[in-house]
């Protein structure tokens, strides 16, 4: 049976592909420096504060310093 088949017959996953390609010790500290990177990531400004309240009245946005809508509640049925 070829090593990049499972048990099963089917084809390999992405990460058996890129373990047999670049090695575990390569793919498991670029996972780990995703994982990281994620985490201390900037935060990006929100790009809808610069909108005029007619800008953001058109995309369906409520007027700034208004409060958020609240979601209707649905009643719980048991």
């Amino acid at each position: 049976m070829d090593q990049m088949t499972d048990m099963r017959g089917g084809a390999p996953h992405s990460i058996q592909l890129a373990i047999h390609e670049h090695g575990a010790l390569r793919v498991l500290l670029a996972a780990a420096r995703a994982l990281i990177g994620a985490v201390v990531a900037p935060v990006l400004p929100d790009a809808t504060d610069r909108l005029s309240d007619h800008l953001r009245r058109d995309i369906g946005l409520p007027p700034r310093g208004s409060p958020l809508p609240e979601a209707p509640m649905m009643p719980v049925r048991w």
